[in-house]
C-alpha cells in the first residue's frame, strides 16, 4: 500500500479487495489478536462528504442487526491514512461463489444454504430492512460448521448513476427495479435468491430449485413470491407422490432416448463448462493485472542506494490463490505465469524508471566541481544526454 497507514489499535492491515466500480475497498486486519475485516473509502472518495455519509449508515444499520446468518459490525473509527472505517467481524470460510466455482458442494449443502440465506433475509425484512446487494461472493459459508453470513448489506454501489447501462451485465443478481432506480422492497432480494439458484443450476451443482428459481426472477416484482418465507418452504418442501411418478416416467423416456442424445449432452456441457472457465479465468487475470499501479506505488524507489531488484513474493503468492482453481491445467497455468511475469517486469521497470528520475535529479543538485564542468559544457542538453552524463558522474563518485 502506498498510504501510510497508523493504528495503534487495528495491527498487520492488509489489502484484500477493492470494488471495481464503487466507493469502497477492503483490508484484513489484527484487533488484539483477534482477526478483523476493515471497510474504508477508496483514496479518492475519502474527503467525499456523500460517500462518509453512506459508510455511516451503513455502519449504524449493520451494527444493530444481531442474527447468526449476518456478519457482525464491531467499530465504526478513525484509521490514520484510510480515514473513517467499519470493522466488522471476520469471516473464516469461503464465498458460496468460490465454492460453486470448484464444485464441492452436495445437493444436502445447496440447500441448507438457501435455506440459512432466506432465514437471514427473513431477520432482515422483519427488521424492516432490504438485503439490495444479495449474490454469490456477498454468500459467506464458514470453514467450521458450513454456517452462512450475509456480508456486504446494502445498495449496490456506482460511481455515478450514468454507469448504471454500462454495470447491468455486472449487476446480474439485482433486482431490475433497483438498476432502473425505482421503489424496491423486500422482493428485490426474493429476485436474487432466484438469480443465485440460477448460478447454481448453470453450472451443474443443483437443479433442483429451477421451478423456484424462475418465480423468484419474474421481472415483474408482483408476479415474484410475496415473501422470503414463501421461498424457503419452495426450497425446503418434498417432492409430492404425484411429481414422483412423473419424474419416474420422465426419467424412463430420457433413459430410452440417452444412447442417441447422451454423447451430444456431454459435449454440449463440456463445451459451456470450459467458456465459463475461460470467462473466469480472465476475470481473475484482469483483476491481478489491474493492481499492477498499485504495486509500483508500493514499490517505488526513494533512494538512488536501493537495489533495483525486489522481492514481491508475498505479494504474488497472494494474487495467485485466486487463480488455484486453473493451475492443474497446463493451458491456464502457462498464461497464469505469463501474467504474473510481466507484473514482476512492471515492478522492475517502474524501480528502474524511478532510479533514472533520482538518479537525475541527485546528478543537477550536485555541487561537485566535476558534475558544474560537465553541465556547463553542454549545449541545450536533453534528459537522455543528461543521464548519460549524470552516469559517468555516478560511476566516478562511487
Amino acid at each position: 500500500m502506498s498510504e501510510n497507514i497508523n493504528s495503534n489499535e487495528y495491527a498487520d492491515l492488509r489489502p484484500l479487495y477493492a470494488s471495481r466500480y464503487g466507493n469502497s475497498r477492503i483490508f484484513t486486519a489484527n484487533n488484539h489478536g483477534k482477526k478483523v475485516i476493515v471497510k474504508a473509502l477508496k483514496a479518492e472518495c475519502a474527503n467525499d462528504a456523500a460517500c462518509k455519509a453512506s459508510l455511516r449508515q451503513e455502519y449504524e444499520t449493520t451494527s444493530m442487526l444481531d442474527n447468526k446468518y449476518i456478519r457482525k459490525a464491531l467499530d465504526f473509527t478513525n484509521i490514520e491514512g484510510l480515514g473513517e472505517c467499519i470493522v466488522f467481524e471476520y469471516v473464516d470460510g469461503k464465498s458460496l461463489a468460490e465454492h460453486v466455482r470448484v464444485g464441492t458442494l452436495s445437493e444436502k449443502q445447496v440447500k441448507s444454504i438457501l435455506t440459512e440465506v432466506c432465514d437471514g433475509l427473513n431477520f432482515l425484512h422483519r427488521n424492516g430492512l432490504v438485503h439490495c446487494n444479495l449474490n454469490p461472493e456477498n454468500v459467506m459459508v464458514s470453514a467450521n460448521d458450513g454456517h452462512v453470513k450475509l456480508i456486504d448489506i446494502g445498495v449496490p454501489e456506482t460511481k455515478q448513476d450514468a454507469d448504471r447501462e454500462l454495470l447491468i451485465k455486472e449487476m446480474e443478481f439485482v433486482a431490475p427495479e433497483i438498476i432502473k432506480g425505482e421503489d424496491f422492497d423486500s422482493r428485490a432480494d426474493i429476485y436474487s435468491i432466484g438469480k443465485i439458484m440460477e448460478f447454481i443450476g448453470e453450472r451443474n451443482i443443483s437443479k433442483q430449485f429451477h421451478a423456484a428459481a424462475t418465480h423468484c426472477t419474474q421481472f415483474s416484482k408482483e408476479q415474484r413470491f410475496d415473501t422470503i418465507s414463501d421461498v424457503r418452504s419452495a426450497i425446503s418442501k418434498g417432492h409430492s407422490f404425484v411429481k414422483i411418478i412423473i419424474l419416474v416416467v420422465v426419467a424412463a423416456i430420457v433413459a430410452a432416448l440417452a444412447i442417441i442424445y447422451v454423447p451430444k449432452i456431454r459435449a454440449n456441457v463440456e463445451k459451456e463448462r470450459a467458456e465459463r472457465r475461460v470467462v473466469e479465468f480472465n476475470r481473475e487475470l484482469e483483476k491481478i493485472q489491474g493492481e499492477l499501479p498499485e504495486l509500483c506505488e508500493k514499490y517505488a524507489m526513494q533512494s538512488i542506494n536501493e537495489p533495483i531488484a525486489v522481492d514481491w513474493s508475498e505479494d504474488s503468492l497472494r494474487l495467485v490463490e485466486g487463480l488455484m482453481p486453473y493451475l492443474a491445467i497446463d493451458e491456464y497455468k502457462a498464461k497464469a505465469l505469463q501474467v504474473m511475469e510481466r507484473q514482476r517486469v512492471g515492478i522492475e521497470r517502474s524501480r528502474e524508471a524511478d532510479f533514472e528520475q533520482l538518479l537525475l535529479s541527485e546528478f543537477k543538485s550536485t555541487n561537485d566541481s566535476l558534475a558544474v564542468k560537465m553541465r556547463s559544457a553542454l549545449v541545450d542538453p536533453t534528459d537522455d544526454q543528461l543521464l548519460i552524463e549524470a552516469g559517468k558522474w555516478y560511476e566516478l563518485t562511487k
